[in-house]
């Protein structure tokens, strides 16, 4: 009798050294929340209201040189024609720099706060020997949300 309950405690002890610490995080809470995500959006709308009035003021401005061209009626030269065209075309190539320089710029950010989380969550889980972090949404039950200690991570890395 003995040897069956030193072989049961024994058996237990073993499969509780095999249980696994799982965590898991709401990325996008975190994301959300965290201070440094607020500035960049903030800043990148600060460019992209400068872009759109830039925009504005050289699609005006085409405007008037085409109202002008227009008023020429038949009298309108070559020369004209292709200098306004060449407007137009610098005018489109501006947008679409513009647009793509403001997505670089976005994604560029993004990509930061991203990597300062994954760094947070590496962190927390090390702190916590979380053997696995999961995404909020994969887990259905059990394990442990440690989604405000890895925004805390995020803020105290930025400092």
């Amino acid at each position: 009798m003995k040897k069956v309950a030193i072989t049961l405690i024994a058996l237990t002890l073993s499969v509780s050294a095999l249980a696994e610490k799982i965590g898991f995080v709401n990325s996008q809470e975190a994301f959300a929340k965290y201070s440094q995500t607020k500035v960049i959006q903030e800043n990148l709308n600060k460019e992209k209201n400068r872009l759109e009035n830039e925009i504005k003021q050289k699609e005006v401005a085409l405007q008037k040189a085409q109202l002008e061209l227009q008023s020429k009626g038949d009298k309108i030269t070559d020369k004209e024609k292709q200098e306004f065209q060449k407007q137009v075309e610098a005018f489109q190539k501006f947008v679409r720099d513009s647009q793509t320089k403001l997505s670089k710029e976005e994604y560029t950010r993004m990509q930061e706060i991203e990597k300062t989380m994954s760094t947070a969550i590496q962190s927390v889980a090390k702190a916590g020997k979380y053997d696995y972090v999961l995404e909020a949404g994969a887990v259905k039950f059990g394990g442990t949300d440690i989604t405000a200690d890895v925004l805390k991570a995020m803020e105290k890395a930025k400092k």
